[in-house]
């Protein structure tokens, strides 16, 4: 399930505390980070403990690409703090139509933030 490249920068992926000691760091390459939708961990959602988060499908595969080859991704937690409630209550099947709604542009306002950090818009190639 982690990357076991040897070559080619690796980025930490998910963290796994011990109860003994500081843990486990799990990291991935490029190529995994995309193909597994891998979100990095220095952009998990500030309520994350630190297990593997995927993008969610909302997401486009180019964006992940276009993510996966910033430099840094610290500033993206505030985009993802948005992003990753909302589409959860967009697939809700009890959740009221209207809350899916206001998700779904949460969710298209979010994405449209994670274009600009990628420093591209939605369609657009390197």
């Amino acid at each position: 399930m982690y990357c076991d490249a040897t070559e080619g920068g690796l980025v930490a992926v998910a963290l796994v505390a011990s109860g003994s000691g500081p843990g486990w760091t799990y990291h991935a390459c490029r190529t995994c980070r995309i193909g597994e939708r891998l979100v990095p961990l220095a952009c998990h959602p500030s309520d994350s403990w630190g297990g593997v988060h995927q993008w969610p499908e909302a997401v486009p595969r180019d964006l992940v690409a276009r993510i996966a080859d910033l430099d840094s991704t610290r500033e993206l937690r505030p985009i993802t703090d948005r992003l990753f409630p909302a589409a959860v209550i967009t697939r809700g099947r009890f959740t009221p139509e209207h809350r899916r709604e206001l998700a779904q542009s949460v969710v298209s306002a979010a994405l449209t933030d994670l274009w600009t950090a990628a420093g591209s818009t939605p369609g657009t190639t390197p």
